[in-house]
This record gives structure tokens, sequence and C-alpha cells, in this order.
């Protein structure tokens, strides 16, 4: 499976009426009614998603194989973290749901860093948010909400037509944008420059490569394993010179989230000639993030498909 295709055909794999059946669930019994409601459905992708099954044991394999992920880990992964991974993956996705439907206050969001996003606000100042699968991105869209910028999301389309229209329903009348990307297609990126240019924020994952910049990605290490990541986020950055933010949202506790901002990259155009080196250089700084934060928080990495065959097989 591409990267591409990553989680979303996990949650593809779902109907948009089951989705309005837990929206309609939680209105009428809450929210503890609706995560008990998620074990039945989580057995059922756990028994008949081989692929997922798979991804899910491979990665939390590589963690346990580092001293840090043994030390946190404990002992060896069984088929029951397996469960637990895919378990919490489904609980985040309620919360997002919950989220998205406006019911903003049973989801309680303790942000670190937000001063970092209201000095850009003030200075009118455009910059890319660049996040990955640890935690929920979809978390730190209620940013958008906080602090009144316009946050514009790269959606990646082909894959998940259900879950993403499901979604862009609920979102109506936020300041978010959506971004849809396309293989082959050039628009996202002169829609990300025009999103920069009139001050306005870019939320991008660096842990997913683009359709169209497969060509475009440097392997490093990752976990202790080679691991393609996508150069794009940061030749782009070079290129419009706007400040860069790592942010992460990791869930702390039953509806309860951490959301992290800190800075990656500061403004300023990086020179032609300079750009392939701050771009791997980037690249290889954001997985050793990354590392840090799959090993904080090893179930909350919700990448469900092989991510380190390809580099493995060059």
């Amino acid at each position: 499976m591409s990267q591409r295709s990553a989680w979303a055909n996990v949650a593809e794999r779902g109907s948009l009426r089951a989705l309005a059946l837990l929206r309609g669930w939680y209105g009428l019994f809450g929210r503890r009614a609706s995560v008990a409601l998620l074990l039945p459905i989580v057995t059922y992708f756990y028994l008949t998603g081989r692929g997922s099954r798979r991804a899910s044991r491979d990665y939390l394999d590589t963690l346990w194989a580092t001293p840090e992920g043994r030390a946190r880990l404990r002992r060896a992964p069984r088929r029951r973290d397996v469960f637990r991974h895919l378990f919490t993956f489904a609980e985040n996705l309620l919360d997002r749901m919950i989220l998205w439907s406006g019911d903003v206050s049973s989801i309680q969001i303790d942000s670190r860093g937000r001063e970092l996003v209201d000095e850009l606000v003030r200075e009118r100042r455009g910059a890319i948010l660049l996040s990955s699968h640890l935690g929920s991105f979809d978390m730190l869209r209620e940013l958008s909400a906080q602090t009144g910028i316009v946050l514009n999301v790269l959606m990646f389309t082909r894959h998940a037509v259900v879950i993403n229209s499901f979604f862009e329903k609920l979102q109506a009348g936020r300041n978010l944008r959506l971004i849809r990307v396309e293989p082959g297609s050039l628009s996202a990126a002169f829609e990300m420059r025009a999103a920069i240019q009139r001050g306005e924020f870019v939320g991008i994952l660096g842990d997913r490569i683009w359709p169209s910049e497969e060509h475009r990605t440097v392997t490093v290490s990752f976990l202790g394993r080679p691991a393609r990541f996508p150069l794009g986020p940061y030749l782009l950055q070079g290129v419009l010179g706007c400040p860069m933010l790592i942010t992460t949202c990791v869930r702390s506790g039953p509806a309860r989230y951490t959301a992290t901002t800190q800075r990656f990259a500061p403004g300023g155009v990086v020179p032609r000639a300079e750009r392939p080196k701050h771009a791997e250089e980037c690249a290889q700084r954001f997985a050793a993030l990354l590392e840090r934060g799959c090993v904080e928080d090893p179930f909350q990495w919700f990448n469900f498909f092989e991510f380190w065959r390809s580099a493995e097989d060059d």
C-alpha cells in the first residue's frame, strides 16, 4: 500500500450510514456509551483488517526493538496491543466527530505554545503548520476557532471519499478550508502559496508522501530502520520563506488532549542552491521529533500501512 492511501483506507472501509449512526448514538447517549459501542466495531475491523493488523504489529515490533521503546512498552507487543492500537485510533476518530459536530465543550484541549500562533496572527503573517499521524491533527483545527486564523488543510480525497464527505459537512462555518490533493495536479501547490500570501496557515503532514511528490523524498533512520520521508513541505517553505511551526495533539485522557506548538523553521527564503540540503536536514529533524513522540505515546501513531517497506526495498 502506498503512503497516499495510508490510514484513510482503514476508515473508508466503513460507510456514511455507519458514521451517521455513530453520530446519532452519541447525540442520544453521550461519549461514554459511544466509546462502548466502538468495542464491537473495532473487533470487526481487527478480525477482517489483515493489512492494518500487520502494519500495526510491524510498527510496535519496530518500536520494541529500540532501547527507548522497550523501556516504554515494558514487554514485547502482543495481539492485544495491536487491538489497543486500533481501538485508540477509533476513539480518536470519535472525538474528531464530536468536535466537528460543534460539541466543543465535551472535548478539553490543553494548549502549549499557542502564543507562537498568536504572534503570527498579530503580524498578519502566514505560516506552515507541520504535523503528523501522531495523535489527532483534527484537534489542532480547533486552533482556527480559538485564534481566529484561517487554516487550510491538505486533504487526499481519492482514497477516502466517504469519510472526507462526512467530516466536510460537519466543518461548515469554521475558519477552515480544504485543499484537495490529486495525483498529477499542481493546483494544490498554487493554493497553498496563495493562502500563505494572504496571511493564512497551511496544515501539512510530514509523515505522508504527497501523491505528486513520490520522487522528492529522502531516506533517514526512523526507529532504527530506514524510512522514506517527503521533502515537499520543506522545499515549499524554502521557496515561500514563511515560518514553519510543528504541532502535535495527543490524547492525555478521556476526551482530553494536549496540543503542543513549537518553532521548526524560521521565516526567510532559502537560496535555490541550498534548498535540497535545507529540505533534507528538516526531514531528518522531523523524523527525530516524530520518533520521540512515538516513544512517549506509542499507541497514538496512526499510520496503518507498512511504513518502512519502500525504503528497505530500494
